[in-house]
């Protein structure tokens, strides 16, 4: 009897050990993250070890010797008092907003570079193949790429309502949506289109684009010409594609050849968008305008990062990535006739705020008329007036780990993040937040 009592409450004495000392721990994680303390588990470990106590000292009671009777009140009691005074040293005064945790989307099983929602439909698009009209809860068909895909890839695949395409050495090819098959696959070899082709650059997934298409069907792909004759062409080369699909198979429509020289030395394409009416590209220290009929425009004489917010598009100019003053422009979805908005100096805008800012990477995005930028794991809100720029770091609980390559908003109701792989240990794939709890800021 006095054996199987003893081991009762040993027992009973380690799991009250171990469990306060988890206590502590979960809620020192809790406190690091903000999420709000819950009591429920300590006042039912308090109701388990009053029921647990009633109940032994019931059997206890019924033992013939006083002196073991008394000594087996003191333990239960004992432990009573230290849990009820354990657990009252912990309050909840003042609890933080409640945050949603990014839920990731298990219909993804892959990396992605980016994604967007064409017409009330979500396409993604993974390093070797695209996802069309996607969903976030159930097996979506993933359209893969690789056989028309360079050994070594380092832009993202373009994405479109109606077209898939890939470069491969000196080819360009282009196929239907969700029609990833050679037989429907239309192959043009860029030696027939201009015979003094060189290569394609490729556009490092980040910077953008390498292949813009955009809802027309229209289609801009850059490329190198070779040394001629000693002579240097330094401004990329574009072809331009007016494309259809008619049963089943791309046609081309039109085409033109844009070989236009802007540059004295060597330059590169640090970034590459398309929009509804028009393709932006900087190239160098320049932005380029491409409108519906193929035509290029300088647009700024400016490094620059352009983005989209409700029927504007805002654009962020300098003379260098990162430099001052930081410029800010406003125009209509044409993008054409930018009007300066506002001008900044270091006094106005934080270092940190400036950097993320002149990043070269197509790292911005507009959510719900808000403009929002994103670095490895953090999502920052972009907050501006006549006086200063300032970024807001917000709520990324459920995105470490992560490698973050685009946002979007789905449905006017979902936020949609897309991750690539980064590491061994790199979280991949989709993610989604409500709208209602996404601009939560991080405290």
């Amino acid at each position: 009897m006095l054996s199987s009592e003893t081991d009762f409450w040993e027992a009973l004495w380690s799991f009250y050990q171990s469990f306060a000392s988890n206590f502590l721990e979960n809620q020192a994680i809790y406190k690091e993250k903000d999420y709000p303390l819950i009591n429920t588990n300590y006042w039912l470990f308090i109701f388990l070890v009053i029921i647990l106590s009633f109940k032994r000292f019931k059997i206890i009671h019924k033992a013939r010797s006083p002196i073991m009777k008394r000594a087996s009140i003191f333990p239960i009691l004992l432990i009573f008092f230290c849990s009820v005074s354990f657990f009252s040293c912990v309050t909840n005064e003042n609890p933080p907003e409640e945050y949603v945790i990014w839920k990731p989307a298990l219909s993804f099983q892959k990396g992605l570079t980016h994604a967007k929602e064409i017409n009330g439909k979500l396409y993604a698009a993974s390093e070797t193949g695209i996802y069309n009209d996607a969903t976030l809860w159930s097996i979506n068909n993933f359209n893969d790429l690789s056989r028309f895909l360079p050994e070594e890839i380092v832009y993202r695949l373009p994405i479109s309502e109606t077209l898939m395409a890939t470069i491969k050495n000196d080819e360009i090819i282009l196929m239907p949506a969700g029609r990833p098959f050679e037989e429907d696959a239309l192959v043009i070899k860029m030696r027939e289109f201009d015979p003094l082709f060189g290569s394609f650059g490729q556009v490092y997934f980040r910077y953008g684009d390498q292949i813009g298409i955009n809802q027309n069907g229209h289609v801009l792909v850059p490329y190198q010409a070779p040394i001629i004759f000693g002579e240097t062409k330094y401004t990329p080369n574009f072809l331009w594609l007016k494309t259809a699909v008619k049963n089943g198979k791309v046609e081309i429509l039109e085409q033109k050849l844009i070989k236009e020289e802007f540059f004295d030395d060597w330059v590169s394409i640090w970034n590459f968008k398309v929009f509804e009416n028009f393709m932006r590209v900087t190239i160098g220290n320049k932005t380029f305008d491409f409108d519906q009929s193929g035509n290029m425009e300088v647009r700024f004489e400016y490094y620059t990062k352009s983005v989209q917010v409700g029927d504007d598009i805002i654009t962020f100019a300098s003379e260098a990535m990162e430099t001052f003053p930081l410029m800010v422009y406003k125009s209509d979805l044409s993008g054409k006739k930018p009007e300066l908005v506002g001008t900044y100096n270091s006094d106005q805008v934080s270092k940190d705020d400036r950097r993320l800012l002149g990043r070269i990477y197509d790292n911005i995005s507009g959510i719900n008329d808000t403009i929002v930028l994103f670095e490895g794991t953090s999502i920052y809100r972009l907050s501006m007036n006549d006086q200063a720029i300032r970024l807001t770091r917000l709520d990324n609980i459920g995105l470490e780990e992560t490698f973050i390559t685009s946002i979007s908003l789905l449905y006017n109701s979902t936020v949609f993040v897309t991750s690539t792989c980064s590491g061994s240990q790199g979280i991949c794939g989709g993610f989604y937040k409500p709208l209602d709890k996404f601009f939560a800021s991080k405290k």
